[in-house]
């Protein structure tokens, strides 16, 4: 409870509607196979295209969401952040007391140092598959 409260107080005012936004676009473009719901490239793509590095408090907020799919865009866009998110990505593995959000991490900070990664900006798609992606209502 106490380390609630403390989120709450430590989180800027402008935060929560940027979170609910940055929320939504990961909700718009999350992929659904054999009736799950799941992160895809999409995801990734959409919220990247949303985000700066001002941003990257909100995204470690969201790695503590109970909604798994939304610590798994927010842990793929942090390490897409460069060093920045990356560091971030570790502060936040090392604070973190649930065990599916240590893994989430684990796993963003393993495929980080993967040689064949490429940014999302530069992932393959055709111009119909970028035009279906629904990202922010305004871009930062």
């Amino acid at each position: 409870m106490v380390a609630i409260v403390l989120l709450l107080v430590s989180t800027p005012a402008w935060a929560g509607g940027r979170y609910d936004e940055l929320k939504r676009v990961v909700n718009r473009n999350t992929g659904r196979a054999h009736m799950t719901r799941g992160v895809n490239m999409y995801t990734l793509i959409a919220l990247r295209s949303c985000v700066t590095e001002g941003d990257i408090p909100v995204l470690v907020t969201m790695l503590a969401d109970k909604d798994h799919v939304l610590q798994l865009a927010a842990a793929g866009v942090l390490v897409d952040l460069g060093a920045p998110g990356r560091k971030a990505l570790e502060e936040s593995a090392a604070r973190a007391t649930d065990a599916r959000e240590r893994m989430v991490i684990r796993d963003a900070l393993q495929e980080a140092g993967a040689p064949d990664r490429r940014a999302l900006k530069d992932y393959p798609l055709t111009e119909r598959e970028r035009t279906s992606i629904r990202g922010c209502a305004k871009t930062p």
